[in-house]
């Protein structure tokens, strides 16, 4: 590269000051509506609500208060940004980008290709075609260029979808493919038609096309087929660095993931999410035991489809290779949801055989698709953990573009020219990605095929991925990305065959794996790879995940998670003292809350606190196990509805796998709460839902068409908050039968902002919001009368009172609630018993318990032997 080149790159940075980099170092689908049918049975003699219809609001366009755009910004998608971004930071950082796009300085217009294997010069021309719409001469893909198409723009698009030819035809088509000549050479007369831009060029003519070189040379497949480990003997074998980015907190699952994976002869390399404060205190306490662990300090929270990631792996590829100790040869990358299906000395088999080689998974599917699909030919900035799209842009010409899968496996020599190297191709991309949807799913594809690594590229990322779009794409993320991206399905027991499909094929891992949602199914790959067997292991069936942590500051815990633990602390103390008068115990601390679950079916919460016992002022640690109660009903009524098979209310409703990730169910004032509805095989059903509150107040009713066949659907109510506190029914019903119902509830807050609540925000939050739960103003006061509603005014009145409730009488509200949903199941004591508290298991011995054994879990010492751990 030239110094002028290097100067415009500099000139490229320059303009962007102040913004990050890439350097070298309702997400529920509604299947409900306002159930306008069944009002206006009661209500068609009143008119439309208000008396008049209510128009749709208008999208916003002026400039958010205090801040002014640099440029005169016309993008819709831009200014859709700016009203929604939150701080001036944010919004002037959007508007700059918006701003260098138009005037061009934001990406290099052009970027070269470095690849050796290259087919005829850019531009050479073949001649005139015939075409046939039986079969296109160029069939491999078809764009209309209507007033820019020439030689050149068909050229650079053809280039750009990885195809080796272009054809202009009929003026404004661009033709791509890799093979021409089938129909023979015309006349260049046949190909006179004036390009819509340039009377002085021509673009083809009635199937006839000109047809001309992108320079890009023939594509190579190469073949990497299964090497057996025993086959491997006389070469050194390859060293990994495992890297591993990690987010939740499902802490045993990182752990039981590696002790599959370790060996002292490799490196195991932690990227926390710099949000995740337990996870990473966790993984710093293990690093130290391992001198090939590392965990890094240089964190980035990252968010599904952001720049953040692909920044994240340049720092760990920079961290690594500064590393001079640490004499790795590949770089794989690993989550959490990640499991091997083959043995550890397989895959390092298998990468000695292909040394050198770099293993990614290409889209498969043509790239234009690809190119529209994943947003590539959009601009998106990331700022307040949201990714904003700012608008469409132009890719780069010069170069064919890539991707597929953010999971990898390339080879050192890659990595190191990906860090290190100043040429334009990788500079040019590293400024492209910056404002990229789903970076890590191209960036390495496209350096790799247009640099001088393009032949070193094996079509397959070593793992097998879950993928059931039907489910997967739901757009769960427009929460934050600007954008309906799809994601894997969890694995489950179903699944094992496909695994086991797998044992002749070069994949290793498998994704994605979630041991809350199916843990039998790594049960049985472990039991297949291993050969371990349910009963030698204490703690096989079982799984435990962490919810909270009391040593975590700035994780923030919801108000009604904090509200019920502290509950659920007061109902196992008083359990103890009513059970001996003698036991009096004083809560000191929350510890610890961890989920638990056991052949698959979740087991209730288990909550460990200290507690200082009154007469000997000794302080103890204790674990409690509570079970949450159900309170589904229905009723035969003998007609198509008793398809019905369960409705459940909770939060964070997951569309992909059809279940709440809120496992306790625990809901306050504020939550978003939704209805899940499973339904077995029948006829289409049209049902209707009603929503009533503690005071029988009938927030909402909805319709509901259910489809035929087996069905499970989750409906959101968009209420206003707070929601009224207490317990709240949701009653299904046809033809104004009811035919089930289900009991949920909205607990009190002691909490408020991770304080305990105050008097004032008491009475804002526990009376219900203002007015009508439906911001439309919706009144379901009819409804109470068929739906068989009694005891109103009682109602009413028992809600105005607990409404009001402070100290100690709301305390009491609280337990009395917690008590009527849950149900304490087992005491434990850690280490040792309590006197004068009867006979309390030690949490050791405990099977339920957080402080019980869990081998699959546990990191051990290292065999010296073997050098994998015991």
């Amino acid at each position: 590269m030239n110094q002028k080149e290097l100067d415009k790159l500099q000139q490229w940075r320059s303009d962007v000051k102040g913004l990050p980099r890439l350097s070298a170092g309702s997400p529920i689908e509604t299947d409900g509506r306002p159930n306008v049918l069944t009002r206006n049975v009661l209500e068609n003699e009143k008119g439309p609500p208000n008396g008049k219809i209510v128009a749709q609001p208008k999208p916003v366009i002026d400039p958010p208060a205090n801040f002014t755009p640099k440029c005169e910004i016309k993008t819709k998608d831009t200014w859709s940004a700016l009203n929604r971004a939150k701080t001036i930071l944010c919004k002037q950082e959007i508007s700059n980008v918006a701003c260098l796009d138009k005037e061009g300085k934001l990406y290099p217009k052009s970027l070269p290709r470095y690849c050796p294997y290259k087919g005829n010069d850019t531009g050479m021309y073949f001649g005139c075609f015939r075409d046939s719409r039986a079969k296109r001469e160029l069939g491999g893909h078809h764009k209309d260029f209507p007033e820019t198409n020439s030689p050149s723009v068909c050229i650079a698009h053809c280039l750009q979808a990885g195809f080796q030819y272009a054809g202009v035809q009929y003026t404004k088509e661009c033709w791509c493919g890799d093979e021409y000549g089938k129909y023979g050479l015309l006349a260049d007369i046949h190909c006179s038609n004036h390009c819509p831009q340039n009377s002085t060029e021509t673009c083809g003519g009635f199937l006839a096309m000109r047809v001309f070189s992108t320079g890009l040379g023939e594509k190579k497949k190469i073949q990497a087929t299964l090497v057996k480990a025993n086959e491997i003997l006389s070469e050194e074998r390859v060293r990994i660095a495992f890297v591993f980015t990690l987010n939740g907190r499902a802490i045993r699952q990182v752990y039981r993931l590696l002790k599959t994976l370790y060996h002292i002869n490799h490196y195991y390399f932690f990227h926390v999410d710099a949000r995740q404060e337990f996870l990473q205190r966790e993984m710093l306490e293990l690093a130290k035991k391992f001198p090939n662990m590392y965990v890094t300090h240089n964190r980035l929270p990252t968010i599904w489809g952001g720049a953040s990631l692909l920044q994240a792996h340049l720092n760990i590829m920079t961290e690594l290779l500064a590393k001079t100790n640490w004499k790795w040869d590949y770089y794989v990358n690993l989550s959490e949801s990640d499991y091997p299906i083959k043995k550890l000395e397989e895959l390092v088999a298998f990468l000695t055989k292909y040394k050198t080689y770099n293993f990614l998974k290409t889209h498969g599917r043509d790239t234009p698709r690809f190119i529209q699909k994943q947003g590539l030919d959009q601009t998106f900035f990331e700022c307040e953990n949201h990714l904003w799209r700012v608008g469409p842009r132009n890719i780069p010409e010069g170069i064919r573009v890539d991707g597929g899968s953010d999971w990898i496996g390339i080879h050192r020599n890659f990595c190191e020219y990906i860090i290190k190297s100043e040429d334009k191709l990788v500079l040019g991309l590293k400024r492209v990605y910056e404002f990229t949807l789903l970076p890590a799913e191209s960036f390495f594809h496209t350096v790799l095929q247009n640099s001088k690594f393009c032949g070193m590229f094996v079509d397959n990322n070593l793992r097998i991925t879950n993928w059931r779009r039907k489910l997967g794409c739901k757009c769960q993320y427009k929460h934050i990305v600007d954008w309906c991206g799809c994601s894997p399905n969890v694995f489950k027991s179903a699944d094992l065959h496909r695994l086991m499909n797998m044992d002749e094929k070069p994949i290793f891992f498998a994704r994605k794996f979630e041991p809350v949602v199916n843990q039998d199914i790594i049960n049985s790959v472990d039991t297949y790879l291993f050969g371990y067997s349910n009963q030698a292991f204490p703690g096989f069936n079982s799984y435990w995940q962490n919810e909270f942590h009391h040593l975590d500051r700035n994780t923030k815990v919801d108000d009604a998670y904090r509200t019920f633990f502290h509950s659920f602390i007061r109902l196992s103390l008083r359990h103890l003292t009513d059970s001996n008068r003698r036991c009096r115990l004083r809560f000191i601390e929350l510890l610890e809350v961890n989920m638990f679950f056991e052949t698959d079916h979740f087991h209730g919460l288990l909550v460990k606190f200290t507690a200082e016992q009154m007469s000997s002022g000794k302080v103890y640690t204790l674990e409690t196990q509570l079970h949450p109660k159900t309170f589904y009903m229905m009723y035969n009524t003998g007609n198509s509805v008793d398809r019905l098979q369960g409705l459940e209310v909770g939060t964070d409703f997951d569309p992909k796998e059809l279940i709440f990730r809120n496992y306790g169910q625990l809901m306050g004032p504020y939550s978003n709460i939704a209805l899940r509805h499973s339904w077995g095989n029948g006829n289409e059903v049209a049902v209707s839902v009603a929503w009533i509150d503690p005071s029988n107040t009938v927030a909402a009713s909805f319709d509901m068409k259910i489809p035929s066949g087996v069905h499970i659907g989750a409906h959101k109510p968009q209420f206003k908050k707070p929601l009224r506190p207490g317990v709240w029914t949701i009653k299904v019903f046809h033809e104004w039968e009811t035919f089930a119902e289900v009991k949920f509830l909205i607990l009190p807050l002691s909490f408020y902002q991770e304080r305990p609540i105050l008097a004032p925000e008491i009475y804002a939050t526990h009376n219900g919001p203002k007015g009508h739960y439906l911001e439309k103003d919706f009144d379901f006061s009819d409804f109470r009368k068929p739906l068989k509603i009694e005891n109103i005014t009682e109602a009413e009145n028992r809600a105005t009172i607990n409404g009001r409730k402070v100290g100690k009488d709301l305390e009491r509200w609280i337990d009395t609630l917690t008590a009527e949903f849950w149900q304490l199941q087992n005491f434990c004591a850690h280490k040792e018993t309590v006197p004068l508290c009867g006979v309390l298991e030690k949490c050791e011995h405990s099977t339920w318990s957080s402080m019980s054994t869990d081998t699959k879990s546990t990191i051990t010492l290292v065999d010296e032997n073997t050098g994998y751990l015991r």
